[in-house]
Order: C-alpha cells, then sequence, then structure tokens
C-alpha cells in the first residue's frame, strides 16, 4: 500500500507574488527618494536663487538615499 504525501509547503522563496511585491517596492523607493530629492532642490534653488546647486545636490542625495533604502528593504528579504 502506498502512502500518499502531503504537496510541500512552499518556500518563502518561491512566491512570484513576493518577488513581484519586492521588485514593485524598490521601483517605488527610488522613484520617491530621487523625485522627492529633485523637488526639494529645484524649491531650494527658487527661494535662494542658485539656479542648479540645489537640484544637482537633491538628485544625489536622494538617489544615495533611494539606494540605502533598497539595501535595507533587500536585506529585510534574504
Amino acid at each position: 500500500m502506498k502512502t500518499v504525501q502531503a504537496p510541500k509547503k512552499s518556500d518563502k522563496k518561491d512566491n512570484p507574488w513576493q518577488a513581484l511585491g519586492l521588485v514593485s517596492a524598490i521601483g517605488a523607493d527610488l522613484a520617491g527618494c530621487v523625485l522627492g530629492g529633485v523637488y526639494l532642490g529645484m524649491w531650494l534653488d527658487g527661494q535662494i536663487g542658485t539656479a542648479p546647486v540645489f537640484l544637482i545636490v537633491g538628485l544625489v542625495t536622494g538617489l544615495a538615499a533611494g539606494i540605502y533604502g533598497i539595501m535595507l528593504l533587500i536585506k529585510r528579504f534574504m
């Protein structure tokens, strides 16, 4: 007589919905940080009158913050 085995529970790493959520969160995090930095830099440039200086600083800062946020997000899922 053969015994019937229960199907294996899928591992968390094999879930395609979790992968889709992670990729979406990475994109949203990076885009949000960069857009926030650019917007803040443009606003500061308008207030102070230093045309591209704070735009570039905001872009670089937003990119760095986005990359740092992505690293924390990926570390949580590994």
